[in-house]
């Protein structure tokens, strides 16, 4: 099939997918198989289950319960508060915590 062939095809057959999906033939697999012997789709499975997964099977679907929870907050708009630190004993020291003789070091 060329490009986007399979797309029209599936599209094509969309309400008879529907109907087979709402009679409770909600497997790919077989609807598929169905399909193929009774409308003669020429698609591969790979492509007829990407088609089936974004128009049946959408998982993006978000519930409605937690669109009004996010509602609900209130954005309290504060300026944004810096912490300045001034300490000087953070820089690295070879010398921090040894004993060394000042004689030592070449």
């Amino acid at each position: 099939m060329k490009k986007g062939e399979a797309k029209i095809e599936f599209f094509s057959n969309l309400e008879y997918f529907k109907k087979e999906y709402e009679r409770g033939l909600v497997v790919s697999k077989f609807l598929y198989n169905k399909a193929v012997l009774e409308k003669n789709i020429k698609m591969t499975y790979v492509q007829f289950n990407k088609y089936f997964n974004e128009t049946f099977n959408n998982k993006n679907i978000i519930p409605q319960d937690i669109k009004i929870n996010n509602q609900e907050k209130e954005i309290k708009n504060e300026p944004i508060k810096a912490k300045v630190t001034t300490r000087e004993n953070q820089v690295f020291s070879a010398m921090y915590g040894k004993n060394f003789n000042s004689d030592d070091i070449l």
